[in-house]
């Protein structure tokens, strides 16, 4: 990862769909204000939805809100999160990181990313069952997977550089259908199988990527990156939660 001395502009972009939170999203909520609490952090959520409490809790945040029928389901916040509008509301910034609440961040690593080049960066995932929880001693299996697929580096914990995906989205959209599957898909495999789209998207390697963030298999991952955490993690419930009691649930 380069590290020059550029401080970016960059906000943190919490998408939250309804008032009630699981004890997990606390968790995450409040990790994410701890660590990246001196950012500018702004909360999507749809238009309707009363926030009164978080507002309370965590004085400093904004909202943005947007029509109701994007949070209705996956099809929606996908609509959304290809949609030129919603970058367009983040332009007073160079970038943002969104931060869903399966994620959970363990270091301010975020100017640093900021200046390493990229203008997409997300943990690296592969839709393949088999690679939920390899054990740590399949690293060598999942490098093997990670290096021989078009892996998705998924957009539930992402970085993304606001003008390079504008003009990224103006151009797909103008030689391109509607785009239907998943967000995230749309500026990882899409952006390196499409080989025009490849000219407009700065992405990393899987290695560089999955010291940005572990997804899928957090025990063989930790083995690659040599026993280091990265700056944060996505669902990390949902593929083997076990590895991360010491670095999470104990913190509950």
């Amino acid at each position: 990862m380069k590290n020059h001395t550029v401080n970016p502009s960059v906000s943190i972009v919490i998408p939250i769909y309804q008032a009630a939170l699981s004890d997990a999203e606390k968790a995450s909520l409040d990790q994410c204000m701890q660590v990246l609490g001196h950012y500018p952090i702004n909360i999507v959520k749809p238009r309707s939805l009363d926030l009164t409490k978080i507002k309370a809790a965590y004085p400093s945040v904004n909202f943005v809100s947007f029509d109701d029928a994007y949070f209705t389901g996956t099809a929606g916040y996908n609509k959304l999160l290809i949609s030129l509008d919603f970058y367009k509301a983040f332009l007073a910034y160079e970038y943002i990181l969104i931060y869903q609440l399966d994620a959970y961040v363990f270091k301010d690593d975020l100017v640093a990313w900021c200046n390493a080049g990229y203008d997409y960066i997300g943990a690296p995932s592969l839709h393949d069952p088999q690679y939920d929880a390899l054990p740590a001693s399949s690293q060598g299996k999942f490098a093997e997977a990670l290096g021989g697929n078009r892996i998705v580096l998924n957009g539930g914990l992402s970085l993304r550089k606001i003008p390079a995906l504008i003009r990224y989205l103006k151009i797909y959209n103008f030689f391109y259908p509607a785009w239907l599957g998943n967000e995230d898909m749309l500026f990882s495999q899409e952006a390196t199988r499409l080989i025009p789209m490849k000219l407009f998207l700065r992405t990393p390697k899987w290695q560089e990527a999955l010291r940005f963030s572990f997804e899928k298999s957090p025990a063989a991952s930790f083995e690659i990156t040599d026993h280091e955490l990265p700056f944060a993690c996505h669902a990390w419930e949902r593929y083997d939660p076990a590895f991360w009691t010491p670095y999470i649930l104990s913190k509950e």
